[in-house]
């Protein structure tokens, strides 16, 4: 009798660390979801800034090669957000 209520205590033990090794698991997926959602929106925030910046100082006159250096970015990609935004006016 009493071996049959260690068996069935073991058996409760285990299935609660099962289902708690699940719990920790849905926590650290979501943890790592909500975190990867902040960077994204971190990096696409710096992205909109420096596109932003590129037009200001580009409306006032500076250069693309300056403006190139200053944010980081190759002149290529000035060039098209300085056309880009020439179109859309």
């Amino acid at each position: 009798m009493e071996a049959a209520k260690t068996l069935s205590k073991i058996s409760q033990d285990r299935w609660r660390w099962i289902m708690q090794g699940r719990i920790e698991g849905e926590k650290r997926d979501y943890i790592t979801g909500i975190n990867a959602a902040k960077r994204e929106g971190r990096e696409e925030g710096a992205k909109a800034n420096a596109i932003a910046n590129a037009k200001s100082l580009y409306a006032n006159g500076v250069s693309v090669e300056i403006i190139a250096k200053s944010l980081g970015m190759s002149e290529d990609e000035v060039n098209g957000i300085v056309l880009e935004a020439a179109s859309s006016k």
